[in-house]
Protein backbone atom coordinates (compact mmCIF):
# COMPACT_ATOMS: atom_id res chain seq x y z
CA UNK A 1 0.00 0.00 0.00
CA UNK A 2 1.22 3.49 -1.15
CA UNK A 3 1.71 5.56 2.06
CA UNK A 4 0.06 9.09 2.50
CA UNK A 5 1.78 12.29 2.78
CA UNK A 6 0.71 13.01 6.31
CA UNK A 7 3.54 12.19 8.16
CA UNK A 8 1.55 11.55 11.40
CA UNK A 9 -1.42 8.98 10.01
CA UNK A 10 -1.04 6.13 12.39
CA UNK A 11 -1.98 3.85 9.64
CA UNK A 12 0.79 4.44 7.09
CA UNK A 13 3.25 5.34 10.11
CA UNK A 14 2.22 3.55 13.10
CA UNK A 15 5.38 4.71 14.66
CA UNK A 16 5.53 8.27 13.90
CA UNK A 17 5.48 9.45 17.66
CA UNK A 18 8.78 7.22 18.46
CA UNK A 19 10.05 8.25 15.09
CA UNK A 20 9.83 12.03 15.83
CA UNK A 21 10.67 11.63 19.35
CA UNK A 22 13.68 9.67 18.33
CA UNK A 23 14.52 12.16 15.67
CA UNK A 24 13.81 15.65 18.03
CA UNK A 25 16.88 14.11 20.77
CA UNK A 26 19.16 13.39 17.86
CA UNK A 27 18.73 17.41 16.96
CA UNK A 28 18.97 18.41 20.53
CA UNK A 29 22.10 16.03 21.07
CA UNK A 30 23.70 17.22 17.47
CA UNK A 31 22.77 21.00 18.63
CA UNK A 32 24.50 20.34 22.78
CA UNK A 33 27.78 18.90 20.73
CA UNK A 34 28.28 22.08 18.70
CA UNK A 35 28.13 23.78 21.64
CA UNK A 36 30.50 21.99 23.28
CA UNK A 37 32.94 21.84 20.89
CA UNK A 38 32.62 25.87 20.27
CA UNK A 39 33.30 25.80 23.93
CA UNK A 40 36.34 23.63 23.78
CA UNK A 41 37.59 26.07 21.11
CA UNK A 42 36.83 29.21 22.97
CA UNK A 43 38.54 27.90 25.87
CA UNK A 44 41.85 27.22 24.02
CA UNK A 45 41.49 30.42 22.69
CA UNK A 46 41.17 32.10 26.24
CA UNK A 47 44.23 29.90 27.28
CA UNK A 48 46.43 31.64 24.47
CA UNK A 49 45.16 34.95 25.70
CA UNK A 50 45.55 34.35 29.31
CA UNK A 51 49.46 36.38 29.58
CA UNK A 52 48.40 39.32 31.65
CA UNK A 53 50.97 41.44 30.08
CA UNK A 54 49.69 42.69 26.57
CA UNK A 55 52.81 42.14 25.04
CA UNK A 56 53.53 38.84 26.11
CA UNK A 57 49.91 37.93 24.96
CA UNK A 58 50.34 39.84 21.74
CA UNK A 59 53.56 37.27 21.04
CA UNK A 60 51.52 34.42 21.97
CA UNK A 61 48.71 35.65 19.43
CA UNK A 62 51.10 36.25 16.72
CA UNK A 63 52.32 32.80 17.27
CA UNK A 64 48.85 31.02 16.75
CA UNK A 65 48.21 33.28 13.96
CA UNK A 66 51.70 31.87 11.91
CA UNK A 67 50.86 28.40 13.39
CA UNK A 68 47.89 27.98 11.61
CA UNK A 69 49.04 29.31 8.26
CA UNK A 70 51.85 26.80 8.76
CA UNK A 71 49.65 24.15 9.21
CA UNK A 72 47.34 25.07 6.58
CA UNK A 73 48.38 27.27 3.72
CA UNK A 74 44.71 27.72 2.55
CA UNK A 75 44.38 29.92 5.94
CA UNK A 76 46.21 32.73 4.04
CA UNK A 77 44.40 35.49 6.17
CA UNK A 78 45.75 33.93 9.32
CA UNK A 79 49.13 34.21 7.48
CA UNK A 80 48.26 38.08 7.32
CA UNK A 81 46.97 38.42 9.99
CA UNK A 82 50.49 37.06 11.86
CA UNK A 83 51.85 40.16 9.92
CA UNK A 84 49.39 42.68 11.16
CA UNK A 85 49.23 41.33 14.89
CA UNK A 86 52.48 41.65 14.71
CA UNK A 87 52.70 45.20 14.43
CA UNK A 88 50.13 45.57 16.95
CA UNK A 89 52.37 44.34 18.89
CA UNK A 90 54.65 47.13 17.77
CA UNK A 91 52.20 49.58 18.43
CA UNK A 92 52.51 48.06 21.83
CA UNK A 93 55.70 49.19 22.42
CA UNK A 94 55.80 52.10 21.18
CA UNK A 95 52.76 53.05 23.75
CA UNK A 96 54.67 51.80 26.61
CA UNK A 97 57.69 53.91 25.47
CA UNK A 98 55.35 56.88 25.31
CA UNK A 99 54.30 55.69 29.35
CA UNK A 100 57.57 55.14 30.25
CA UNK A 101 59.08 58.17 28.54
CA UNK A 102 56.30 60.43 31.26
CA UNK A 103 56.78 58.91 33.76
CA UNK A 104 60.57 59.67 33.42
CA UNK A 105 59.23 63.10 32.85
CA UNK A 106 57.63 63.21 36.50
CA UNK A 107 59.96 62.28 38.42
CA UNK A 108 62.28 65.15 37.03
CA UNK A 109 59.64 67.51 37.76
CA UNK A 110 59.15 66.01 41.26
CA UNK A 111 63.33 66.81 41.37
CA UNK A 112 62.42 70.43 40.44
CA UNK A 113 59.97 70.78 43.10
CA UNK A 114 61.94 70.40 45.86
CA UNK A 115 64.88 72.27 44.42
CA UNK A 116 63.10 75.85 43.34
CA UNK A 117 59.63 75.00 45.29
CA UNK A 118 56.26 74.68 43.93
CA UNK A 119 55.12 78.25 43.00
CA UNK A 120 58.38 78.83 41.06
CA UNK A 121 58.30 75.34 39.28
CA UNK A 122 54.56 76.09 38.25
CA UNK A 123 55.60 79.08 36.65
CA UNK A 124 58.81 77.62 34.84
CA UNK A 125 57.25 73.66 34.37
CA UNK A 126 53.80 74.20 34.19
CA UNK A 127 53.41 73.78 30.49
CA UNK A 128 56.02 71.16 30.44
CA UNK A 129 54.05 69.32 33.08
CA UNK A 130 51.27 69.13 30.94
CA UNK A 131 52.73 68.21 27.96
CA UNK A 132 54.06 65.13 29.80
CA UNK A 133 50.77 64.20 31.26
CA UNK A 134 49.62 64.60 27.88
CA UNK A 135 51.73 61.99 26.88
CA UNK A 136 50.87 59.91 29.18
CA UNK A 137 47.43 59.84 28.96
CA UNK A 138 47.58 59.31 25.04
CA UNK A 139 50.06 56.10 25.83
CA UNK A 140 47.87 55.22 28.26
CA UNK A 141 44.84 55.05 25.50
CA UNK A 142 46.27 53.27 22.68
CA UNK A 143 48.29 51.04 24.61
CA UNK A 144 44.41 49.57 25.90
CA UNK A 145 42.80 49.78 23.07
CA UNK A 146 45.21 48.21 21.02
CA UNK A 147 45.16 45.34 23.71
CA UNK A 148 41.64 44.79 23.80
CA UNK A 149 41.44 44.75 19.97
CA UNK A 150 44.22 42.32 19.29
CA UNK A 151 42.69 39.69 22.31
CA UNK A 152 38.79 40.34 20.61
CA UNK A 153 39.55 39.66 17.30
CA UNK A 154 41.65 36.91 17.90
CA UNK A 155 39.06 35.09 20.32
CA UNK A 156 37.18 35.27 17.39
CA UNK A 157 38.30 34.59 14.44
CA UNK A 158 41.31 31.99 16.15
CA UNK A 159 38.50 29.24 16.87
CA UNK A 160 36.28 29.85 13.51
CA UNK A 161 39.59 28.57 11.91
CA UNK A 162 40.48 25.53 14.13
CA UNK A 163 35.91 24.68 13.84
CA UNK A 164 36.82 24.72 10.42
CA UNK A 165 39.55 22.75 10.28
CA UNK A 166 38.47 20.09 12.48
CA UNK A 167 34.80 19.60 11.39
CA UNK A 168 35.02 20.84 8.02
CA UNK A 169 32.15 23.70 5.81
CA UNK A 170 29.28 21.26 6.03
CA UNK A 171 29.14 21.29 10.27
CA UNK A 172 30.83 25.30 10.34
CA UNK A 173 27.48 25.74 8.86
CA UNK A 174 25.14 23.90 10.50
CA UNK A 175 27.03 24.85 14.25
CA UNK A 176 27.38 28.97 13.48
CA UNK A 177 24.10 30.12 15.20
CA UNK A 178 24.84 27.88 18.16
CA UNK A 179 28.21 29.79 18.68
CA UNK A 180 26.42 32.94 20.02
CA UNK A 181 24.57 31.00 23.18
CA UNK A 182 28.32 31.04 24.82
CA UNK A 183 27.33 34.59 25.70
CA UNK A 184 28.13 35.86 28.71
CA UNK A 185 30.28 32.46 29.57
CA UNK A 186 33.18 33.06 27.51
CA UNK A 187 36.18 36.07 27.65
CA UNK A 188 35.18 38.71 25.59
CA UNK A 189 36.25 41.82 26.26
CA UNK A 190 34.37 44.17 23.78
CA UNK A 191 31.01 42.90 25.03
CA UNK A 192 29.68 46.52 25.35
CA UNK A 193 30.28 47.33 21.90
CA UNK A 194 30.01 44.32 19.57
CA UNK A 195 27.91 41.38 20.48
CA UNK A 196 29.70 37.93 21.04
CA UNK A 197 29.57 35.56 17.72
CA UNK A 198 26.97 37.97 15.86
CA UNK A 199 26.28 36.08 12.28
CA UNK A 200 27.86 37.70 9.98
CA UNK A 201 27.72 36.56 6.34
CA UNK A 202 31.70 37.61 5.56
CA UNK A 203 32.19 34.47 8.16
CA UNK A 204 30.60 31.67 6.12
CA UNK A 205 31.42 33.23 2.66
CA UNK A 206 34.90 33.14 3.63
CA UNK A 207 35.36 29.94 4.65
CA UNK A 208 33.21 28.64 1.61
CA UNK A 209 35.57 30.71 -0.62
CA UNK A 210 38.75 28.53 1.60
CA UNK A 211 37.28 25.29 0.49
CA UNK A 212 36.42 25.88 -2.74
CA UNK A 213 39.67 27.36 -3.55
CA UNK A 214 39.27 30.63 -3.83
CA UNK A 215 41.89 32.14 -1.49
CA UNK A 216 41.72 35.40 -2.49
CA UNK A 217 37.88 35.99 -1.46
CA UNK A 218 38.35 33.68 1.93
CA UNK A 219 41.43 36.96 2.57
CA UNK A 220 39.03 39.53 1.54
CA UNK A 221 35.61 38.29 3.02
CA UNK A 222 37.99 37.57 6.58
CA UNK A 223 39.43 41.09 6.10
CA UNK A 224 36.15 42.63 6.03
CA UNK A 225 34.50 40.96 9.11
CA UNK A 226 37.39 41.90 11.33
CA UNK A 227 38.21 45.43 10.26
CA UNK A 228 34.12 46.29 9.78
CA UNK A 229 32.47 44.04 11.83
CA UNK A 230 35.08 43.51 14.73
CA UNK A 231 37.68 46.35 15.04
CA UNK A 232 35.52 49.34 13.73
CA UNK A 233 33.01 49.14 16.48
CA UNK A 234 35.23 48.14 18.72
CA UNK A 235 38.35 50.36 18.73
CA UNK A 236 37.87 52.94 15.69
CA UNK A 237 34.46 54.20 16.79
CA UNK A 238 35.85 55.50 20.26
CA UNK A 239 36.23 59.58 19.18
CA UNK A 240 39.65 59.31 21.06
CA UNK A 241 41.35 56.71 19.83
CA UNK A 242 40.79 57.62 16.41
CA UNK A 243 42.05 61.77 17.32
CA UNK A 244 45.19 59.78 18.32
CA UNK A 245 45.63 57.71 15.46
CA UNK A 246 44.88 61.04 13.22
CA UNK A 247 47.21 62.88 15.23
CA UNK A 248 50.08 60.37 14.93
CA UNK A 249 49.51 60.20 10.85
CA UNK A 250 49.82 64.25 11.27
CA UNK A 251 53.01 64.34 13.35
CA UNK A 252 54.90 61.83 11.36
CA UNK A 253 53.91 62.82 7.89
CA UNK A 254 54.77 65.98 8.38
CA UNK A 255 58.25 64.78 10.66
CA UNK A 256 56.84 67.01 13.47
CA UNK A 257 59.15 66.10 16.48
CA UNK A 258 56.85 64.56 18.69
CA UNK A 259 59.29 61.67 19.89
CA UNK A 260 56.24 59.24 19.41
CA UNK A 261 54.77 59.42 16.29
CA UNK A 262 55.18 56.50 13.79
CA UNK A 263 54.94 55.13 10.62
CA UNK A 264 51.78 53.09 10.05
CA UNK A 265 52.64 50.06 7.74
CA UNK A 266 52.93 46.62 7.92
CA UNK A 267 56.00 44.89 8.01
CA UNK A 268 55.91 41.40 6.02
CA UNK A 269 58.99 40.66 8.58
CA UNK A 270 59.51 39.45 12.36
CA UNK A 271 60.65 42.80 12.63
CA UNK A 272 58.59 46.42 13.45
CA UNK A 273 60.12 48.23 10.20
CA UNK A 274 61.96 47.17 7.21
CA UNK A 275 63.66 49.65 4.47
CA UNK A 276 65.27 50.41 1.49
CA UNK A 277 63.59 50.20 -1.96
CA UNK A 278 63.06 46.32 -1.99
CA UNK A 279 61.35 46.32 1.50
CA UNK A 280 58.57 44.08 2.67
CA UNK A 281 56.09 46.35 3.48
CA UNK A 282 52.90 48.04 2.77
CA UNK A 283 52.39 51.71 3.79
CA UNK A 284 49.30 53.11 4.82
CA UNK A 285 49.48 56.65 3.52
CA UNK A 286 52.18 59.56 3.19
CA UNK A 287 49.45 62.23 3.41
CA UNK A 288 48.73 64.29 6.82
CA UNK A 289 44.95 64.13 7.34
CA UNK A 290 44.77 60.22 5.91
CA UNK A 291 42.23 58.92 8.57
CA UNK A 292 43.18 55.24 9.48
CA UNK A 293 39.59 55.37 11.54
CA UNK A 294 38.03 55.62 8.06
CA UNK A 295 36.73 52.42 7.17
CA UNK A 296 37.24 52.84 3.69
CA UNK A 297 40.56 54.05 3.92
CA UNK A 298 41.96 51.40 6.14
CA UNK A 299 40.35 48.74 4.17
CA UNK A 300 41.96 49.91 1.05
CA UNK A 301 45.55 49.64 2.86
CA UNK A 302 44.10 46.56 4.74
CA UNK A 303 43.40 45.13 1.09
CA UNK A 304 46.52 46.15 -0.68
CA UNK A 305 48.65 44.31 1.99
CA UNK A 306 46.55 41.66 1.28
CA UNK A 307 47.40 41.66 -2.41
CA UNK A 308 50.96 42.63 -1.63
CA UNK A 309 51.21 39.07 0.64
CA UNK A 310 49.83 36.57 -1.96
CA UNK A 311 52.20 38.42 -4.32
CA UNK A 312 54.98 37.49 -1.85
CA UNK A 313 53.93 34.26 -1.25
CA UNK A 314 53.59 33.31 -5.21
CA UNK A 315 57.30 35.28 -5.65
CA UNK A 316 60.35 32.49 -5.93
CA UNK A 317 62.59 33.93 -4.20
CA UNK A 318 60.88 36.62 -1.88
CA UNK A 319 58.44 34.19 -0.62
CA UNK A 320 61.38 32.05 1.49
CA UNK A 321 62.08 35.05 3.17
CA UNK A 322 58.43 35.69 4.12
CA UNK A 323 57.98 31.75 5.29
CA UNK A 324 61.12 32.40 7.37
CA UNK A 325 59.78 35.31 9.14
CA UNK A 326 56.32 33.57 9.55
CA UNK A 327 58.26 30.30 11.02
CA UNK A 328 59.94 32.86 13.78
CA UNK A 329 56.84 34.57 14.56
CA UNK A 330 55.43 30.58 15.18
CA UNK A 331 58.24 29.99 17.25
CA UNK A 332 57.43 33.55 19.04
CA UNK A 333 61.24 34.87 18.21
Amino acid sequence: MQKCDNPRCPVCYPNWKEEEAAAKKRAEEDKQDCIDCWRFYQKKAEAIVSVDDPIARNRSINAAYAQLWWDDRRFQWAGLAAFASKQVGCGLLNAAEMIGKSASDSVANLRKVASVGPAAWMTAYGAQSAVSAATAESGAKVYQMLAKGNTSLFLDVWPLHMFYKKFGLARLKRCLPERKLLRSSVLWPIENSVPFAEERPQILSAFSAIDSGRIADGVKDLAIHEQINILQPAMYNDPTFALLMRANQFAWALHIPTGSAREIQLAFANQCTVTGANAKNERFSKEPLANLADPQQRMTFVLRAAQRFDQLLHDPLKKYDVENSLYLIAHAR
